[in-house]
């Protein structure tokens, strides 16, 4: 326990596959300072998911300064929230510039990627290591335990308003809009969907706005699937995702969050995803992985997914 800390700061700035990511090293840091004022320091879209987090007190917006002045204001923002202690679970040029604006090494205690930083993280992260691995290790560094278990029986919601099936696979079919080679194509989606309808499995599409011309897509093929698209918050995603059969989807923060919550996932990789350092965090996960997903073929989804059902049977 390192209850010398009164004011911590934690830095995550990224998408929320990201995020998902960071969760065990956000329980970790609770757990390690359970009287501690804590704040996340996140982009402003991911506020709502990170205030219903149990690991923070409070959430600081990061306005991604640019002009000197901006910088400036910023770092007069974190100072009036004087933390004692940084953890930078970010480890960009942007927070080497904050560490710097903050006092450097004669600052607040920082772990991360900083130069001279009190807690420099690891680097380069060792062979075959994931990125949540590569987390962990950065936090034991700074003497942070490991907590045990993931608990995230807090990430849940009530879903009964969206009257799902009584079994269903979930599908993910977006990306990042600027990551378009992550995409495995809807029309394979949809065939995927037609084949599990002939075997009385229905198929629940999910994704935000930005999804919706290859969800568009999916529907036009397989018209039989429901459409919540744009209609569900991350906590109920999740509980959409433990009441699936299993799920299928890119990579990207959906089927991350799929994953995490337990949920079988069935994860579809292009070659410009690792599929050691950017595994799914979670208890049953299976990796596709092909140099372009146009290439990979609906059979050996559909088998790995077939794999996944099966498993599940048997431990049910």
């Amino acid at each position: 326990m390192l209850s010398r800390s009164n004011h911590i700061l934690v830095i995550r700035t990224g998408a929320l596959g990201d995020l998902i990511f960071c969760l065990q090293s956000f329980q970790d840091i609770r757990r390690a300072h359970p009287s501690a004022d804590i704040a996340l320091l996140t982009r402003a879209g991911f506020a709502p998911f990170a205030r219903a987090m149990p690991y923070f007190n409070r959430v600081i917006i990061d306005t991604h300064p640019e002009t000197f002045s901006h910088w400036k204001n910023f770092a007069g923002e974190i100072g009036a929230f004087n933390p004692d202690r940084i953890y930078d679970l970010q480890g960009k040029v942007r927070q080497t510039i904050l560490y710097a604006l903050l006092g450097g090494p004669f600052g607040p205690d920082w772990s991360g990627a900083a130069p001279f930083c009190k807690y420099p993280r690891l680097w380069p992260p060792e062979k075959n290591m994931s990125f949540a691995e590569f987390l962990a290790a950065q936090l034991r560094l700074a003497n942070v335990p490991h907590s045990g278990p993931l608990d995230l029986g807090w990430l849940d919601a009530p879903v009964g308003k969206f009257i799902l099936p009584q079994k269903f696979v979930a599908l993910v079919p977006g990306c990042s809009p600027s990551a378009p080679h992550k995409r495995w194509p809807p029309r394979d989606y949809a065939e995927l969907a037609n084949q599990l309808r002939a075997q009385e499995i229905d198929t629940v599409i999910v994704g935000s706005e930005a999804d919706r011309e290859a969800v568009d897509l999916i529907r036009q093929a397989a018209p039989l699937s429901i459409d919540l698209c744009g209609r569900t918050d991350v906590p109920e995603l999740a509980g959409i995702f433990r009441a699936a059969l299993a799920v299928v989807g890119n990579d990207t923060g959906p089927l991350h969050l799929a994953a995490a919550v337990g949920a079988p996932s069935l994860a579809l990789f292009s070659g410009t995803s690792s599929p050691v350092w950017s595994r799914p965090p979670g208890p049953r996960v299976v990796v596709l992985q092909k140099e372009n997903l146009v290439d990979l073929d609906v059979g050996p989804v559909r088998a790995a997914l077939q794999s996944l059902l099966q498993d599940g049977e048997q431990k049910a």
